[in-house]
């Protein structure tokens, strides 16, 4: 895996990856009008030097094309913007002429005002099962991750993960704990249908973060986020948690996918002083103030090909955010992937340790 900036290092790198080298000479091994022995020496210097002049100006003309997509994949300066889904599609297959690997995605971190490109030309490396467990001792046997619980709230039906260590009866450890919102596909009262997707899977697969999961389940005649009869709900419903569990209020998480990213939009603006940090995979939003959480850390991912819900959705919400002061969010975009960008999103290890790194009492409020 090779990770390219877009920083002062940057041609460096692209003079590495190009791979150029000087082309071998061949001799003629005699015959008629061969090159007298004495003049043979000046012949190949003067052809080397011509040779690598017309490499060195190859090269330089490729790493001038680079330079000129990353330019174009670089936000706005004036309100953040970034290009348009096609247009991510079509620079990221240019910059796979020259650059090794083909182009899968581009992170981009908001700090106010100062933006920073990140580039990954090749595939992100996966452990297999996520987030593998250590060997357990002969004879051991691990009860199922995940809790299904029913008829345990007033609110909903939820899939449960408590991480290893967690004591009931210790009342002194707190422990973090993430919101996991479905999409539109999982919605009724089969919780099994929940771990097919998102955090429920990972977990399934052998993913063990260091925090509570709490699932809810979205009864099958509503939706997460067209209606706000759920937001008042859920509302409760973490309230609801903060006495059944032991939670530290300042590490609650939330994250979602499609339906659930816009549920998680929509919790964070309507409990702006709730969450540490939320994810929001291939999700918009209802509302474009973000007035009561611009020094919330947001982590956005969407695919650049998305036809159910379009990256203009997401170039709208980071002209918003930008021209709002908002204070930190990044953005990690999929040239070649459409709607479903979860299946990469939540295997990859860095998502739970960048939420799990931020810290309520950190925000600036």
């Amino acid at each position: 895996m090779k990770r390219y900036k877009a920083a002062g290092l940057l041609l460096w790198v692209l003079l590495i990856a190009s791979g150029c080298s000087l082309p071998g000479q061949s001799q003629d091994g005699g015959g008629q009008g061969q090159i007298p022995e004495e003049e043979q020496g000046d012949a190949q210097k003067n052809g080397q030097v011509n040779s690598a002049k017309d490499t060195e100006t190859d090269k330089n003309t490729e790493e001038a094309k680079d330079m000129d997509v990353f330019a174009a994949l670089f936000p706005d300066r004036e309100d953040g913007s970034l290009v348009s889904g096609k247009e991510f599609r079509k620079l990221a297959d240019a910059l796979a002429a020259n650059v090794p690997g083909r182009l899968t995605e581009i992170t981009y971190t908001y700090r106010g005002q100062r933006i920073s490109m990140e580039v990954l030309a090749g595939n992100r490396e996966v452990r297999e099962p996520f987030g593998k467990q250590e060997e357990q001792p002969e004879g051991h046997t691990e009860s199922e991750p995940l809790e299904a619980v029913s008829g345990q709230s007033e609110y909903y039906d939820y899939l449960l993960y408590l991480p290893q260590g967690y004591d009931p009866e210790d009342t002194v450890t707190k422990w973090p704990v993430i919101y996991f919102f479905h999409g539109i596909g999982e919605k009724g009262d089969d919780l099994s249908k929940l771990t097919a997707y998102g955090i429920p899977k990972y977990i399934v697969n052998g993913g063990r973060p260091e925090a509570i999961v709490i699932a809810p389940q979205c009864p099958e005649d509503s939706h997460w986020a067209d209606t706000d009869v759920e937001e008042g709900k859920l509302k409760l419903f973490i309230e609801e948690n903060m006495e059944k569990y032991r939670i530290d209020p300042d590490r609650v998480y939330a994250t979602g996918l499609s339906m659930g990213g816009r549920c998680t939009w929509k919790q964070a603006l309507a409990m702006p002083d709730t969450f540490a940090a939320i994810a929001v995979v291939c999700g918009r939003t209802n509302s474009y103030d973000f007035s009561g959480i611009l020094d919330l850390p947001v982590w956005m991912f969407h695919g650049a090909q998305d036809d159910t819900v379009a990256f203009s959705n997401v170039n709208r919400i980071v002209e918003e955010a930008y021209s709002q002061g908002y204070e930190y969010f990044k953005v990690t975009v999929y040239p070649y992937l459409s709607h479903d960008t979860w299946t990469t999103v939540y295997a990859r290890e860095d998502l739970y340790d960048w939420l799990l790194s931020q810290n309520r009492a950190g925000r600036s409020k």
